[in-house]
């Protein structure tokens, strides 16, 4: 494919022309498809061909993933500290207190990884790592694991300083309407997705809204400043300036908690450690 030629390709790889021509051959009968449109001076792929390179180059990039994974895991030490977070979930004190756990314990080696609230319940369970952190807008997570509150934030309906609804000291989901509404992506913050059935719930008007999904929340804050839209907004858990926004408070929103979970029966000395510094939050 990268030649499109035999000849070339076979001396890349150091093998003769016959010698290549026979392997495709044989990889074609084995798939039942011709693979490549061949001319007197070229090759083409078609569309058999197509899908194979591109499933192909997709198992070439989880094997790679596959052999990182195992040698990483294959040279960390029993100090070694997994600890998977979810978008947004250190932007409250969480930074600092790791932190200061790092600096109180330096014999134990932290590894933080992004990642997503339902990926961090499969790799508890599997015991792939120690620890996650995540927001919720609930408390439940699989059993076995257990979910422990670090931080309450209020959510607030973020709107521009001259938009109508500024000069509210408080807003019910039942008074939204007529607005474009600006989330971010399920996988940014589910959290946020979770208030969804509650805001079309006691919202009787959803309707007449519009939702509009965008990639990070200095977008999002960005479009608001400007008048594009409003958002559901937990202020301590957002990094980006509400500089000229007006964040009105909405009674009738479930909290957004920050929360460490773990499996209880797979916690280690120094995971115990980690927690005692994560509840002091």
């Amino acid at each position: 494919v990268k030649h499109l030629n035999i000849s070339r390709a076979a001396r890349e790889l150091y093998i003769s022309q016959p010698a290549l021509s026979k392997q495709i051959s044989l990889l074609e009968a084995e798939l039942g498809v011709t693979l490549f449109d061949r001319s007197r001076h070229s090759l083409k792929l078609t569309r058999a061909g197509e899908v194979l390179l591109s499933e192909t180059n997709e198992l070439f990039r989880k094997q790679e993933t596959l052999l990182e994974r195992v040698r990483a895991a294959g040279n960390l030490s029993e100090n070694t500290l997994h600890i998977c977070h979810m978008p947004g979930s250190l932007n409250y004190k969480i930074s600092d207190t790791l932190a200061d756990f790092q600096e109180s314990c330096p014999q134990i080696n932290l590894q933080l990884v992004g990642s997503s609230p339902s990926k961090i319940f499969s790799d508890l369970l599997n015991n792939q790592i120690d620890a996650g952190i995540i927001l919720s807008a609930t408390t439940n997570c699989p059993e076995p694991l257990k979910m422990d509150t670090l931080h309450e934030a209020q959510l607030y309906l973020a709107v521009p300083g001259r938009h109508p609804y500024a000069s509210r000291k408080e807003i019910s989901f039942h008074d939204i309407s007529n607005q474009t509404l600006l989330y971010l992506s399920e996988h940014e913050a589910p959290a946020q997705h979770a208030l969804l059935p509650y805001f079309l719930h006691g919202n009787n008007r959803q309707q007449s809204n519009q939702i509009q999904y965008l990639p990070n929340m200095e977008t999002v804050v960005s479009l608001v400043r400007a008048n594009i839209g409003i958002s559901f907004i937990a202020r301590d858990y957002c990094a980006a300036s509400l500089e000229n926004i007006t964040l009105i408070p909405i009674p009738d929103a479930e909290p957004i908690n920050l929360c460490l979970v773990y499996h209880p029966k797979q916690i280690s000395e120094q995971m115990k450690s980690l927690k005692q510094f994560l509840m002091k939050i």
